[in-house]
């Protein structure tokens, strides 16, 4: 959740400012465990990646680019695919116009963005997130039904799906 306002630090002691850093620590570690990510960002960063205990991480950006027959507007978005699932980027341009098909529950998460204001009225996505398939990140972009194996590509134009079929191999 992200808040607008700076409140007033107030007066703590130094005795109250170490124990809210521990406690702070300590929730970060809890819910770590707990398979929770809520303290760590939907992308990392780039001098994450360059850390030597992280280099394994490999984070790949995909896009996907289509002319939309709803609304006649080419949409264009990108996406990071990370350990966690598939991150639909800020700035993403995605299709305000539902299609029929469209699975419940993209559906509901498209119009709590557009309600909201997470998704601007011509199409802006004002967020990043997350989804746990390619396919769901695809169609929540699209507005309908979508392989996003086949519509998500590397900036080479290689598709997904050719990316995994390559790592199999």
């Amino acid at each position: 959740m992200k808040n607008g306002n700076e409140p007033s630090p107030g007066k703590p002691t130094e005795e109250i400012i170490s124990d809210l850093q521990d406690f702070a620590t300590y929730a970060e570690m809890v819910m770590g465990v707990l398979g929770h990510r809520v303290f760590e960002p939907l992308i990392r960063d780039e001098s994450y990646r360059s850390k030597p205990e992280t280099a394994l991480l490999k984070e790949t950006t995909l896009y996907l680019e289509r002319k939309s027959r709803k609304s006649n507007t080419l949409l264009k978005a990108s996406c990071v695919q990370t350990s966690e699932g598939f991150v639909v980027k800020q700035g993403s341009m995605i299709e305000t116009i539902d299609s029929k098909s469209i699975p419940i529950g993209i559906e509901e998460k498209r119009r709590e963005f557009i309600l909201n204001k997470k998704i601007s009225d011509d199409g802006i996505l004002q967020t990043d997130v997350k989804f746990n398939s390619p396919s769901y990140a695809a169609v929540f972009v699209v507005g309908g039904h979508t392989n996003g194996l086949t519509d998500w590509r590397t900036a080479e134009g290689k598709t997904l799906k050719d990316i995994e079929k390559s790592e199999i191999q």
